[in-house]
């Protein structure tokens, strides 16, 4: 479980990894190219022409892990229940060069799809060596999901991948339930009773 900064977390653990295997690579023609936070259009404001965007634009809940037990502390108390949420982000190269928009493009998807888990020191933030694993799914929008995705961004349309980043769950700033739970039980036969009989039997 992670604090309320565990999106913030989790979004600059993708940054970073994505920084380590484009910015700081060594390669030829992405070298040296930023990983920035935000939309391609929160980038453009900021006349940033060549970076590529992590774009955080969806928070969903994970249903399947919604009802998961609390976990107690001690015998007599149990945790209020965190809120697993998944982050749906789209990660989009911009530059005016459209050779350099395709490879970094490629390096995109091979580092996604090669890294499918971050955990440890992989991890930002408090996050770090929290014990999260943070699991990365690839995300392919249709035409029509993609439409809707980039109409309120009032710029052109660009090619990107999508990536949910599941694991995550914030926990509740309320204090600990008390809940004591049945640690002995005694149960007995009340030898007072007489014993049913099987009628026919021994007739």
């Amino acid at each position: 479980m992670a604090d309320y900064v565990g999106i913030r977390d989790a979004i600059e653990s993708l940054v970073s990894l994505l920084h380590a295997t484009i910015t700081t690579s060594g390669e030829p023609v992405i070298n040296g190219v930023p990983v920035q936070a935000g939309s391609p259009r929160e980038l453009e404001v900021l006349n940033i022409s060549s970076a590529v965007s992590v774009w955080l634009h969806r928070v969903d809940v994970q249903p399947d892990r919604l009802n998961s037990a609390p976990t107690r502390p001690d015998p007599d108390h149990e945790l209020r229940r965190p809120i697993p949420v998944e982050l749906v982000v789209q990660v989009t190269p911009l530059n005016q060069d459209a050779d350099t928009r395709l490879t970094l493009l490629g390096r995109i998807v091979q580092v996604l799809n090669d890294h499918r888990t971050l955990k440890d020191a992989d991890l930002a933030g408090g996050l770090v060596n929290s014990g999260l694993t943070l699991r990365l799914a690839l995300e392919f929008l249709n035409a029509y999901d993609l439409h809707q995705l980039w109409s309120t961004q009032h710029t052109d349309e660009r090619p990107g991948i999508g990536v949910r980043l599941l694991g995550l769950s914030i926990d509740s700033e309320l204090t600990p339930l008390v809940s004591h739970r049945v640690l002995l039980a005694d149960a007995g036969i009340d030898t007072a009773l007489p014993l049913p009989t099987l009628a026919g039997v021994g007739g």
